[in-house]
Order: structure tokens, then C-alpha cells, then sequence
């Protein structure tokens, strides 16, 4: 037969058996008046090879397994090695795919709900736009925004705490309103950082800190629950958060502001007395 009989025959192309007379996986046929004719032993044989590729078998190890001898061990184990390792690479791409299965199913789920192309949990992304919505301020508007791309990128990586989306399916207006005015707070405290001496520098992060308590103590939190969320969300709970806080405050004010937060906490009950992460 004629290489084109051939390759329909066995579901491939002319250019892939000749790809395979090139690396010798494919005996070259004599040619029968300047035809080259395959034969039963060529047909068989290319079966083989489109049968263990098409198993996930890598093309450098099909020759080998072709070849082996049925009475030589060593080769059987080389081929048996060979098997087990594209099965593993067969099994993590099957996880791989069960993995993206479930974020497109998320994806859809959100989409029908009218949330965002995004990882970011309508919840989380819903409470954006509502304090955004609250402020008329195109620089704290801002802020806000850039905040929440912070918490997107750490939605991309998986590092986005289950509690922060249970917290915003059940904030009410009023406590985003108690959260406003830190983001006001900080535009004003950037706008005059460089001019203010130390301990005026210091009196302010320590009233957004007091601010940032009267908040927390609106959530309703056993003192458990409430030391559970810092530190799911504290300032070395992953690279998104270190990230975005660095971009606040150098890193003494927000050591001062961790701090301020957990004393004031304590102070009103909220905390133990020793909360992990409390102290520089």
C-alpha cells in the first residue's frame, strides 16, 4: 500500500510517518518501482505506535517498549518504569483538569448570578462596590479600588481567608460606614506624611487603629472568632498581604497599627489578653 493507505488507515498523516522513519520508530519499506509499498509488518507495527502515543506514551520511549524482549527482565522493568511514570503524568494532568472543571463551574455559578469574571467571590466583590458607592471622593474612591485588586490578586492565588468572604456576606450599611472613614483617614495621612513630625505621625495611626477597633466590635465576634480573623489576615499571613500594607505604611506604623488594633481590642473585651501576633 501507499503511504497516503497508509496513514487512513491508521488515523495519522504522511508527514507524521515520515516524522516516524526519521527517528526510527518506522522501518523504511523498499521500493517497488520507485514506489515504496508498506506491508501487514508496517501497518502492525504503526498500529502499536498510534496506540501507546495515543496512551500518553512518550514518542522516546515507544521504540523500547516496541523492541523489548519478552524474556529479558531488565527490559520488561525499564518498560514497566516507563508505563508508571506516564500513568503518574496522566494522573496529574487528570487533577489538573479536575481543577479547572471546578473553577469554570464556580466561574459559570458566578456569572449566572451577575458577579465578575474573576476568583473573587461575588460576596467579597459586591462589598466594593458598595463602599465605593459611598464616598464621592475620586482619590479614597480610588483607594478602595486599589484594594480590592489587592485582594483579587490574593483570590488568584488561593490565599483570600474563608472568613473575610463569611465577613462580607453580612456586613450592613452601617458598619461599611464605620469602615469609610479609614480609607479617609489614610488618604489624608498620605497627603501630609512627610510633613508630620513623629508623634503626630503616630497620634493618627493610632486613631485609625482605635477607629479600625470600633469597627470590629460592631461584628458581634467571640473574642475567639475575632483573634481567628486577625490572623487569617494578619500582616505575614501571605505575599498579597505584605504586599498591599507596604504600599500603606512603612513597616513600623503598621507594627503601631497591628498593635493599636489588638490593645484596643483587649481593652474592650474583645481579645485575650496575649493575642498571637499582638507584639513587634
Amino acid at each position: 500500500m501507499r503511504v497516503k493507505e497508509l496513514a487512513d488507515l491508521t488515523g495519522t498523516t504522511v508527514r507524521t510517518i515520515r516524522y516516524y522513519h526519521q527517528i526510527g520508530l518506522l522501518p523504511v519499506p523498499e521500493a517497488t518501482g520507485g514506489v515504496r509499498d508498506y506491508g501487514m509488518p508496517h501497518l502492525a507495527r504503526l498500529v502499536r505506535v498510534r496506540w501507546l502515543v495515543g496512551s500518553g506514551v512518550p514518542l522516546a520511549s515507544v521504540r523500547s517498549m516496541i523492541e523489548e524482549s519478552d524474556g529479558d527482565p531488565d527490559e520488561r522493568g525499564a518498560v514497566r518504569t516507563d508505563l508508571a511514570v506516564t500513568l503518574a503524568g496522566v494522573d496529574e494532568r487528570i487533577a489538573e483538569l479536575r481543577r479547572q472543571r471546578q473553577q469554570l463551574v464556580s466561574l459559570l455559578r458566578t456569572t449566572e448570578e451577575g458577579g465578575p469574571v474573576s476568583p473573587m467571590p461575588k460576596a467579597v466583590h459586591r462589598m466594593y462596590d458598595r463602599l465605593i458607592a459611598r464616598v464621592a471622593d475620586e482619590e479614597v474612591a480610588a483607594l478602595i479600588a486599589a484594594e480590592r485588586q489587592v485582594v483579587e490578586f490574593a483570590c488568584y492565588r488561593g490565599q483570600l481567608p474563608a472568613m473575610i468572604v463569611e465577613l462580607s456576606e453580612r456586613l450592613t450599611d452601617e458598619q461599611l460606614d464605620l469602615i469609610v472613614p479609614l480609607f479617609v483617614e489614610f488618604r489624608d495621612l498620605n497627603r501630609s506624611m512627610a510633613t508630620l513630625s513623629e508623634t503626630e505621625l503616630h497620634r493618627r495611626v493610632d486613631a485609625m487603629a482605635e477607629h479600625a477597633v470600633d469597627f470590629v466590635a460592631t461584628l458581634g465576634f467571640s473574642p475567639a472568632e475575632i483573634l481567628s480573623l486577625l490572623e487569617q489576615a494578619s500582616l505575614s499571613s501571605g505575599e498579597y498581604v505584605g504586599y498591599a500594607t507596604t504600599q500603606l505604611f512603612a513597616k513600623p506604623l503598621q507594627e503601631r497599627f497591628q498593635i493599636g488594633l489588638a490593645t484596643g481590642l483587649q481593652r474592650q473585651g474583645l481579645l485575650p489578653a496575649e493575642p498571637k501576633g499582638a507584639s513587634s
